[in-house]
């Protein structure tokens, strides 16, 4: 691996392609001063010079101590020998010499020493415009100190003196015509130099502008004298007297007409045809009717109509702009102009702007030798040739903004199409560049793609498999046509097989691969990961690693170990280069096969111990939250009952600090929770798998679905079940009591829940925890009253009340006296339970126990209809109901609108019957509650 460092425009450095995080401008600059004297120590006080200046602010010292760390930081991460390392003296930029060779400026040197000794014109002219092709733009970017624009002052002159040894050779060969627009630029902003002037003078005179010369020559001298108070040289005024008198030896040896097309009648003796560069069309192009028509809409009157068509790796980019370009050849009778700009390519370095342009003049029909000497006299030549012509040009496979907006025409009678994995948006805010993003294809669409490419016998034959393969390509036609490749290449291969290979892990990239990096999607994906900035790529290699999808900000930084807003650029990177998008705000998702990929580039590049680490802090992130959550859902539920609290650590983003805020976190979080579970138990951290399953009970017993309160139930019995210490004992009894909650809820009646029950009240009579046996005997009366056991519920609940009494907790009290009404009641003791229950409500009352009073209204609601009080029960379900509304407690809800749907059929009120029962029935189905969706919908039909 070798690290190929630019100065020749903004600061970089890249390995295999993929660029190192050199920060922003202070610490490249800080890079460029230890660049400058590689291998050789630099002092801090030098360093601090370079970068700021003679007047460095107050914390330069501090900074640049922060800066060296981040530098050292990224080089190492880069896996190459060139590192920043202390030694006696100062700081050092250990740099081998392959990294040197590749360093641009002197790769740049080296090409102008070789071209300044070539005897022979040809290779000379050559290799000065390689050189020349290496200055992206003016040296070191936007830089700013004396010291770097004093270099940068130096390179400007240094590149000037070699225009000058490259004019000279040009002029020697009669090529005064390409010469000519880079002279006059030059003279504007090299005015005195006499070399420069004696150039564009032989220039002038050669193309029958003498008078011009002339006058070159006498605007000169005056310049000279007002400026410098001297003469024009020797050489100067020779050459002036020389055109004076029409000096026969200043004739050029063999002049070249100005750039002039090969269709031109004096250049060819047949004219050149229209361009037609368009690679053939693809045989089948399904499910893209929304991108043609994109395209389409493109063509808007007085500006030059580019269309970006970016998207994924694989999924028909270049297929759509060819379809599209095909079917629209009329409208560019001009021609058509193509060229792979190989952006992404996995093997083929990426085609510079300098590189394309050569090739599409070519391709316009422009003579070798009329080629201007001059990158920017080519990029204009090319403009020219295309004014008010009607061609399309297409830029397949470009990286970024900067390789495309100089190949742009500037006429409007153009139109572009430029293809690329990232958004370009740098095309679309500068050039008013339309996008048009290709996603995967819809599961149906892949079905069509996959049978067209096979045959539709080949396809009925095995419906089920197609649509597994379908599903396993992930909507990438690239993906599709591979696997009808290997279907078409073995005849007698059943699909099923194939379908099955795509849905291993193990084997699904290896499946996608036709044997060659551009039709392989691995290798595709490699050249998107490669092309990533260091620190991007590792984010997506961790997000592979994640154990979900549609992950979150602040557990995607914990994941990371970065603040969320550096955090939230590095995914703005990963979204541009489609490899994350956002399903909902703030939340990020991988497709399928990126995310299987990038798992395999991370277990290939980051060190297991970092991985674990990262999943690590993603649990622990989790857990802390969780917790915090919980705090507010049940503030009641004292630390003690539910032992130590999660250790401290960097929060990833504010817990949530009041009880909207922990729904909330909760509602986003409700699929990752058993997901993170599972990795918690995985890694071996049962204590954090036990307490993210109890800090969410609260929340699933609220706003289910039921069947996931239960599974959280089992997944923490069976994370307790693995913990050892003095608290095990207990947390396992909270787990048995957790589970048996769940399944009592969900209508499971008989031994199981019952079971776990007496195991958690032996645990906590055992050690004395009166508050966790009043809790218990709780759930036992629900347990008894599923059962039918009258006697066993009154004592449990009478039991319960008088233990929260004698550990004085008035607020567990009054929802020991709701209970103990309600079961009351049930048993038809009517008014008793009747005044237990209004004692709760008015107790919760004064205690600001609102989910108390919800609880409390509910219960006499339903002890009013017990008691044959329906007008009395409508008042209090409806109270309820809105009262578990603004308390997102779905759960309640659903119930008291079941209970309220019963009252107003009592009375007669079949219109409001019907409504409550509605309203009850979308709860129950949300909550996945079976047996009460078929009750409910058969009260439905009964009351019709």
């Amino acid at each position: 691996m070798t690290l190929e460092i630019s100065v020749l425009g903004d600061i970089a450095a890249r390995i295999d392609g993929r660029p190192v995080d050199l920060g922003h401008v202070r610490r490249q600059a800080v890079f460029l001063g230890l660049l400058a004297d590689a291998n050789r120590p630099v002092t801090v006080d030098r360093l601090i010079d370079r970068v700021w200046g003679r007047r460095p602010p107050s914390g330069a010292r501090s900074s640049l101590y922060s800066y060296v760390s981040r530098l050292r930081s990224a080089l190492d991460a880069s896996g190459t020998d060139t590192r920043v390392q202390r030694r006696p003296g100062g700081y050092v930029l250990a740099v081998a010499a392959d990294v040197c060779a590749a360093i641009d400026l002197v790769r740049y040197r080296d090409l102008v020493a070789r071209a300044r000794a070539s005897p022979s014109g040809g290779p000379a002219l050559a290799l000065y415009e390689d050189a020349f092709g290496l200055w992206r733009s003016d040296p070191f970017g936007a830089l700013d100190s004396p010291w770097i624009n004093e270099a940068r002052e130096q390179l400007r002159l240094e590149r000037f003196r070699a225009e000058l040894d490259r004019n000279d050779l040009l002029l020697r060969q009669g090529r005064q015509a390409a010469l000519l627009g880079d002279l006059l630029s030059l003279a504007e902003r090299h005015p005195l130099d006499e070399r420069l002037i004696g150039q564009l003078m032989l220039t002038l005179y050669r193309e029958g502008r003498a008078a011009q010369a002339l006058e070159r020559f006498e605007h000169t001298r005056k310049a000279l004298g007002e400026e410098m108070g001297t003469d024009p040289g020797t050489e100067l005024r020779d050459l002036h007297l020389r055109i004076l008198n029409s000096d026969p030896a200043l004739d050029a040896p063999s002049p070249v007409a100005a750039p002039r097309l090969r269709s031109d009648p004096a250049a060819a003796p047949a004219a050149m045809p229209a361009p037609g560069q368009l690679p053939p069309a693809p045989p089948v192009l399904i499910g893209r009717e929304e991108g043609l028509a994109a395209l389409d809409s493109a063509q808007r009157p007085g500006a030059v109509p580019v269309t970006v068509v970016c998207g994924l790796g694989g999924v028909g980019k270049t297929s759509l702009a060819l379809r599209w370009a095909h079917d629209n050849l009329d409208r560019f009778p001009d021609g058509q102009l193509y060229v792979n700009l190989h952006g992404f390519s996995p093997s083929t370095p990426a085609t510079t702007p300098q590189a394309a342009i050569r090739d599409l003049l070519t391709a316009l029909g422009v003579d070798q030798n009329a080629v201007p000497a001059s990158t920017d006299a080519r990029f204009g030549l090319f403009r020219s040739l295309l004014a008010r012509k009607r061609i399309l040009v297409v830029l397949d496979n470009a990286r970024d903004s900067e390789q495309v907006r100089p190949l742009i025409p500037g006429s409007p009678s153009c139109t572009v199409i430029v293809t690329s994995r990232d958004r370009l948006s740098g095309l679309i805010a500068t050039e008013g560049a339309r996008g048009v993003t290709l996603d995967p294809l819809t599961p149906a669409g892949a079905r069509r793609l996959f049978t067209a490419r096979v045959g539709e016998r080949r396809a009925a034959r095995e419906p089920d498999a197609v649509d597994a393969i379908a599903a396993g390509s992930g909507g990438l036609p690239l993906a599709l046509t591979i696997t009808a490749a290997h279907v078409m290449a073995t005849p007698h291969l059943p699909l099923a097989e194939l379908a099955s290979e795509l849905g291993e892990t193990a084997t699904r990239l290896d499946t996608l691969d036709a044997g060659d990096g551009g039709t392989s999607l691995r290798g595709v994906l490699d050249a998107s990961y490669r092309a990533l900035p260091g620190p991007a790529a590792r984010l997506l290699g961790l997000l592979g690693l994640a154990p979900g999808q549609c992950i979150g900000l602040p557990a995607t930084a914990a994941l990371a170990g970065l603040a969320p807003a550096r955090t939230r650029v590095l995914l703005r990177t990963l979204e541009s280069a489609h490899l994350v998008h956002q399903p909902a705000p703030g939340r990020y998702e991988l497709h399928d096969l990126v995310r299987l990929h990038s798992r395999e580039r991370a277990e290939r590049d980051q060190p297991e111990e970092d991985r674990r680490r990262a999943l690590h802090a993603l649990v622990a992130h989790y857990v802390r939250t969780a917790a915090a959550g919980n705090r507010h859902l049940g503030p009641h539920d004292t630390a003690s009952s539910v032992g130590e609290e999660p250790a401290d650590g960097p929060p990833a983003a504010p817990p949530p600090s009041n009880e909207a805020e922990a729904m909330e976190w909760f509602s986003a979080e409700r699929s990752w929770l058993p997901t993170v579970v599972r990795l918690a138990s995985d890694l071996g951290l049962h204590r954090q798998a036990w307490r993210l399953c109890w800090d969410s009970h609260l929340f699933l017993r609220r706003c289910g679905p039921v069947d996931d309160f239960v599974a959280n139930g089992r997944a923490g019995l069976d994370a307790a079940t693995r913990l050892d210490g003095p608290d095990a004992p207990t947390l396992r009894a909270l787990a048995h009591r957790g589970l048996a909650s769940a399944l009592l809820l969900a209508g499971r009646r008989g031994e199981e829940p019952a079971d776990h029950l007496v195991q958690a009240l032996t645990r906590f009579e055992d050690t004395g925890d009166l508050l966790n046996q009043a809790h218990t005997h709780q759930a036992l009366l629900l347990s008894a009253i599923l059962s039918g056991d009258e006697r066993s519920a009154v004592e449990h609940g009478e039991r319960s009340l008088d233990l929260y009494r004698s550990v004085g907790d008035a607020w567990w009290e009054a929802g020991a006296l709701n209970n103990l009404g309600w079961c009351l009641a049930r048993f038809g003791r009517h008014e008793l339970g009747r005044a237990h229950c209004q004692a709760s409500l008015d107790a919760c009352r004064a205690l600001g126990n609102r989910h108390g009073e919800a609880d409390a209204l509910d219960s006499l609601g339903y002890v009013a209809a017990r008691a044959g009080r329906h007008a009395e029960a409508v008042a209090h379900y409806r109270r309820a109901v809105r009262l578990y509304r603004s308390l997102a407690r779905a759960t309640e809800e659903a119930d008291a609108l079941s209970g309220l749907a019963e009252a107003h059929a009592a009375l007669g009120e079949t219109g409001h019957a019907r409504e409550a029962w509605r309203r009850a029935l979308a709860l129950y189905r949300e909550q996945h509650r079976a047996e009460q969706v078929r009750e409910t919908e058969k009260r439905i039909r009964d009351a019709r």
